[in-house]
C-alpha cells in the first residue's frame, strides 16, 4: 500500500503535470489536421530512411520533444484515425519510441549525474540509437499512406476528444507507474533483486552496477539514480544511454497499451526496445572510450 501510495504521489507531483499537456495538444493537432505541415515537411526523409508515411515525422518530432510514451500515443491516434496502417506503425514506433530533453538533461544530466557533457551524449546516442533502429526495422514495402490527404476532423466535440483522451492516456501512464512502483519494492523486500546480484557478482558484475541495470530494468527513473552513484562515467554514461532507450517494462507496457489499438504485439514492441538498446549502448560506449 505504501509503495502505490508513493506511486500516485511520484504521478501527480511530477507526471502528470509534464505529460497531460503533451497527451491533450497532440491529440488536438492530430485531430485537426495540424500534423499536415510536419508531415509534408519529412515526407522525404521518411520515405528514404524508413520507408515510413509522412505522418512518422511529425509522430518522431513530438516523440523527441515530449519523451515517453507520447510516440506510441500519436502513432496510435493516427492508426485510428485512418491516417496509417497496421504495418506502418509497426515501423513508426520503431524510431519514435524515446524520452526527451527534459528528462535527460535535466533530471539524469544536471540532477543525478551533474555533468552535462555526459547527459549531451546520453541525449544524442539515445536520439541516434532510435534514427538506427528505425533504418533496421523499417518495412521492406514503401509506404501507401503516403497518398491519403490528412484530412482534420470536424470541430464538434474535438475539444472534448482530446481532454477524454489525454484524461485516459496520463490514467493508463499513473496506474503502471504505482504498479510498477509497488513490483520494485516487493522484489527489494523479497531479496529477489538481492538474489540476482548475487548471481551476477559471481561472473565480475559488481553490486551497485548490477543494482542499477535491475532495478532500471523495472522502471527507469530510480535505475538511472542508482547507476549515478557509480561515478565512472566510461561505464555508467553506456548503461544510462541503454537503460533509457530501453525505457523498463513501465514504459514498455504503457506503450503497449495504447498501441493495441494497432494489433502490435507485446513482443514486437519489447524486441524493438532491446534492439534500440544495444545500439544505443554501443554508441554511447564508442563516444564515451575517447571523451572520459
Amino acid at each position: 500500500m505504501g509503495a502505490v501510495a508513493d506511486g500516485f504521489k511520484l504521478f501527480v507531483r511530477a507526471v502528470l503535470p509534464a505529460m497531460f499537456p503533451f497527451f491533450f495538444f497532440t491529440k488536438l493537432l492530430t485531430s485537426l489536421g495540424g500534423a499536415d505541415g510536419l508531415a509534408k515537411l519529412m515526407k522525404k526523409p521518411m520515405k528514404h530512411m524508413f520507408n515510413a508515411p509522412p505522418i512518422g515525422g511529425y509522430v518522431l518530432i513530438m516523440s523527441l520533444l515530449s519523451g515517453y510514451p507520447v510516440g506510441a500515443k500519436i502513432t496510435a491516434d493516427s492508426y485510428e484515425n485512418g491516417l496509417i496502417s497496421r504495418a506502418e506503425a509497426k515501423g513508426i514506433i520503431a524510431f519514435s519510441s524515446t524520452s526527451g530533453p527534459l528528462f535527460i538533461l535535466g533530471t539524469v544530466a544536471v540532477g543525478f549525474l551533474n555533468n552535462y557533457l555526459a547527459g549531451l551524449i546520453i541525449l544524442l546516442t539515445h536520439f541516434a540509437g532510435a534514427i538506427l533502429n528505425g533504418i533496421l526495422f523499417k518495412p521492406k514495402s514503401p509506404p501507401l499512406s503516403e497518398l491519403k490527404p490528412l484530412t482534420p476532423k470536424s470541430y464538434d466535440g474535438v475539444l472534448s476528444e482530446a481532454v477524454n483522451s489525454g484524461v485516459f492516456a496520463v490514467a493508463v501512464a499513473g496506474g503502471l507507474i504505482a504498479v510498477f512502483g509497488m513490483v520494485t519494492v516487493f522484489l527489494q523486500h523479497a531479496q529477489i533483486l538481492n538474489f540476482a546480484q548475487e548471481i551476477l557478482s559471481k561472473i565480475g558484475v559488481k553490486k551497485e552496477v548490477s543494482s542499477g541495470v535491475l532495478v532500471g530494468l523495472i522502471e527507469v527513473t530510480r535505475g538511472a539514480l542508482f547507476l549515478s552513484e557509480i561515478g565512472n562515467l566510461r561505464l555508467v554514461v553506456p548503461l544510462l544511454s541503454a537503460l533509457i532507450s530501453f525505457g523498463g517494462l513501465s514504459v514498455i507496457l504503457q506503450s503497449s497499451a495504447f498501441l493495441s489499438k494497432c494489433k502490435i504485439k507485446f513482443r514486437y514492441i519489447f524486441l524493438t526496445k532491446i534492439s534500440q538498446a544495444f545500439i544505443s549502448f554501443c554508441l554511447a560506449y564508442a563516444v564515451c572510450f575517447f571523451v572520459f
